[in-house]
């Protein structure tokens, strides 16, 4: 019997974006469109929602969620890609050397070879096993004196690989290189402890699993990086001085902050922590299991990256035999309705790992703890259609 396909969307695209939010979220921005007027830092308020209280009031919860003592070293941005690039072309300059992961999205790996051209700052990839999973004992090999800094994707978007972030930290420490880690798959949905991996910087955008908007991202700053600000004008304070406020966080948030952003995390996080992490991490687990468990059983189908749902996240790219990534996307949009995406991901570095490239990369779904499972399972069903007559 063919596939019923429903009349709106069937959303598989969280690794893109969040969606949908929690009710919670919707209100929280509605109510402050209606009666917010003033930004943080820059005026007298006398209403029911006071933006300097609510800024103060989400340091504190995102410095709870990734076990920061300081929430003045949580910095807000404007997506991950803001808070990587501050690091790195803050921190990095001529003769200095980074390590990556092979599996790097284009907010690292763009920007490491923009900074060995133009800086001339070096970089080795850190060697991994066949899942992209760096080995932790094998980063001695490519470490140098001049390596000030080592940069890697927590969660693949390509693959969903899961680093052992515990076990790097560990290395890493031992081998005095400060450690930063690409969040933007992970914060919000995975458990994240910058004590216990020996984190110095995490970088994470708002409008994936922390539930927010786009535009808002989160940058933690440990003690021994000290990155030069990307951008340089008005915080609000100190507006007597010619030069920037040197204490954090103002430091390095100069310019108007998102505050419909911040608002918006001050409710998805305490959704997040009502609910909990660990109910996050099983719900994923439960939905990367039922997707990878289907795609599996089905003639023509290649899976990239891990098929353990227990050290990748559900982030899940594959290809179908006689299908071009291009021609799978537009069937599974057009036809059935599904939210997805096709291509190289912004990622070319992972394609290349996992030899998908000469394919145009892979067709990606990845579904979140707010997805029906009834979406899902259409999903299951539409594949088995799609690959019906490759038996």
């Amino acid at each position: 019997m063919p596939v019923t396909i429903p009349e709106g969307q069937v959303y598989l695209d969280n690794a893109s974006t969040s969606f949908p939010k929690p009710e919670v979220v919707a209100d929280a921005i509605a109510k402050a469109v209606r009666i917010v007027g003033l930004t943080t830092g820059r005026g007298t308020y006398f209403c029911e929602i006071n933006p300097d209280d609510i800024t103060v009031k989400v340091r504190r919860m995102l410095a709870r969620l990734i076990n920061v003592d300081n929430p003045r070293r949580i910095i807000f941005t404007y997506s991950a890609t803001d808070s990587i690039n501050l690091v790195l072309f803050g921190a990095l300059g001529e003769g200095d050397h980074m390590l990556i992961s092979p599996l790097e999205h284009h907010a690292v790996s763009r920007a490491v070879h923009y900074l060995r051209e133009t800086r001339g700052v070096a970089f080795d990839v850190m060697p991994a096993d066949s899942d992209g999973r760096i080995i932790p004992e094998r980063i001695a090999e490519v470490v140098k004196p001049n390596t000030r800094l080592a940069c890697i994707s927590h969660i693949s978007n390509v693959a969903g690989t899961v680093q052992p972030l515990i076990d790097i930290g560990a290395e890493l420490k031992r081998l005095n290189v400060p450690f930063m880690v690409d969040a933007s798959q992970s914060a919000g949905c995975h458990a994240i402890d910058v004590q216990a991996m020996n984190l110095d910087v995490v970088a994470a955008p708002g409008h994936k699993s922390l539930l927010g908007l786009p535009g808002s991202g989160v940058l933690y700053l440990g003690e021994r990086l000290k990155p030069a600000p990307l951008r340089v004008g008005g915080t609000g304070v100190k507006s007597e001085l010619y030069h920037l406020p040197p204490e954090l966080p103002v430091y390095y948030e100069s310019g108007t902050p998102n505050v419909l952003g911040i608002i918006a995390l001050e409710a998805s996080l305490g959704f997040i922590f009502e609910q909990t992490i660990g109910a996050f991490e099983e719900r994923c687990r439960k939905l990367c299991g039922r997707m990878l468990s289907a795609l599996q059983e089905l003639p023509g189908v290649s899976i990239v990256g891990p098929t353990d749902p227990a050290i990748r996240a559900p982030v899940i790219s594959f290809n179908v035999e006689g299908f071009s990534p291009k021609e799978l996307s537009e069937l599974l949009a057009d036809k059935y309705h599904i939210a997805h995406r096709g291509g190289l991901h912004c990622a070319p570095m992972a394609h290349e790992f996992f030899g998908t490239t000469e394919y145009g990369g892979a067709v990606r779904v990845s579904p979140a703890f707010l997805t029906p499972d009834e979406e899902v399972e259409y999903f299951c069903d539409v594949m088995e259609e799609v690959t019906a007559d490759l038996a």
